[in-house]
């Protein structure tokens, strides 16, 4: 039998094997499929449940009104945020908002003002708080230093935040009882 013959019937018996097979394997998996489909899927306790979460909306937030000097979308770590000089008619305060989400705290520090305020950020939640500041720099240039600390348990970047740096006419406050 020569060479050529020999590698031809091997073909034919390999793809004859193979055509067997599969017919045997496509009933088993159909028989398979048929058997399992009136009883609960089993899982084995390594196998872990995908958790689906909702997407999280960390836009910078919006002022009530006044001149929007800086805005900063969604950001994980520590930035520092340059501000213009108050122009005229901008208002006598400068309001900060931030928005947070994560398990730890940002915080916020405004110079020249010496102003600053934490944050604690929840993994649950998005929060977001205004702060207003009325001294008598608040009308020049300066920086918005965000430091962003993890919780001990959280991974690094885990704590994410947004801002918006405004000037606006200073908002009433109600005297406290």
């Amino acid at each position: 039998m020569s060479h050529r013959t020999r590698s031809a019937l091997t073909l034919s018996a390999a793809a004859v094997l193979l055509a067997a097979a599969t017919a045997a394997c496509s009933s088993a998996v159909t028989t398979t499929s048929e058997a399992t489909a009136s009883q609960p899927p089993v899982r084995s306790s390594g196998q872990r449940q995908a958790k689906v979460t909702q997407p999280v909306d960390l836009t910078a937030p919006r002022l009530g009104g006044g001149k929007v000097l800086v805005r900063q979308d969604e950001t994980h770590g520590s930035r520092v945020l340059e501000f213009p000089r108050a122009g005229k008619g901008d208002g006598d305060a400068l309001v900060v908002a931030v928005r947070c989400h994560g398990e730890g705290r940002i915080d916020v520090r405004l110079r020249p003002l010496g102003v600053g305020f934490p944050v604690e950020c929840r993994a649950g939640d998005v929060r977001t708080v205004h702060h207003e500041s009325a001294l008598s720099h608040s009308r020049d240039a300066g920086t918005i230093a965000v430091t962003a600390t993890p919780a001990a348990s959280a991974a690094p970047g885990s704590v994410r935040w947004s801002l918006t740096v405004g000037r606006d006419a200073l908002a009433a406050v109600d005297p406290m009882p």
